[in-house]
């Protein structure tokens, strides 16, 4: 009987440690990364990227996350002019969100992204904290267009396993542009430079789609791409009818050891749709060292 009861219960007692010892790891204060978060580190030892990979579309009227977001502009809104913008961010137990609650996700605290409604003015910012007063973060952004703007925070909180995505939205007085999706948008040029994002595989909705990224002279070249946020080219997709985003980087992923770093040749993403459709995708890049980064415009359908 003795013996029964050991091997009846026995993989549940040797369960118990484990259990202990999560508990444990999981109640330990953090500096940088939860226990379960995937973590890459930089030359210096400092956390660079926390945080998990999602490489599908983000519909925010479908998810809420137990965080809240006090959003508004400093200044009148005007196309061409910039304007000074505030949020207070609250915790789920109410508590402000400071800097030191936040996680190092691709060398920033918080990604901020804002897109018009024609999908034409596109800006990736970084708000800062506020030095004196917790929870208050600022940033400056300048309309290019009118309309209502869709505004998405992407944030990795220290004790949380998953990334938080808060959304809030401001509008710009003026005629609003229409929307055009062209159907061969998947080439864009400029000095002298041709950029492609196309399909190099998938089944369509709900599937995995894979996109091939190229950047080239006029020559034909592959051009050297510098890191941008711990990645050789960042690709954001926008859906026009949806309130979410898709936020992807390299399949070929791997943390450049410095900013002088390059690579050349052709990048691969994943990409996850919600539906077939139209999209646009914004490729964030920088060429040479003495060039800002550049914002690409390519349209999907899929």
């Amino acid at each position: 009987m003795k013996n029964l009861l050991s091997s009846k219960y026995s993989p549940m007692f040797l369960m118990v440690p484990f259990v202990a010892l999560y508990l444990i790891v999981r109640s330990l204060p953090v500096e940088q990364c939860d226990f379960l978060h995937e973590e890459t580190y930089n030359l210096e030892g400092e956390l660079d990227y926390c945080g998990p990979g999602d490489t599908g579309f983000i519909d925010l009227s479908l998810r809420k996350w137990p965080m809240s977001l006090n959003f508004r502009p400093l200044d009148t809104l005007e196309i061409g002019k910039p304007c000074r913008f505030e949020m207070n961010i609250k915790q789920a137990d109410g508590s402000p969100l400071s800097e030191d609650d936040v996680a190092l996700s691709h060398s920033q605290k918080i990604h901020l992204l804002a897109i018009d409604p024609s999908l034409a003015d596109y800006q990736h910012l970084h708000p800062q904290a506020d030095p004196l007063f917790k929870g208050i973060w600022r940033f400056k952004l300048t309309p290019k267009k009118a309309g209502n703007y869709r505004v998405y925070l992407d944030l990795i909180p220290l004790r949380s396993p998953r990334r938080v995505l808060l959304g809030a939205s401001f509008t710009v007085p003026g005629d609003v542009d229409n929307l055009s999706l062209s159907k061969g948008g998947g080439v864009y040029s400029v000095n002298d430079r041709t950029f492609r994002i196309e399909s190099i595989g998938g089944n369509g909705s709900d599937s995995e789609i894979l996109l091939r990224f190229t950047a080239q002279d006029k020559e034909g070249d592959d051009l050297p791409l510098r890191p941008v946020m711990g990645a050789f080219a960042h690709l954001v997709a926008f859906e026009p009818n949806t309130d979410g985003f898709a936020h992807l980087h390299p399949l070929e992923y791997e943390p450049p050891q410095s900013a002088e770093e390059t690579r050349a040749g052709p990048l691969t993403f994943s990409f996850k749709s919600p539906a077939n459709g139209h999209y646009r995708l914004w490729a964030q890049i920088k060429v040479a060292e003495d060039e800002e980064e550049s914002f690409l415009p390519f349209d999907l359908k899929i």
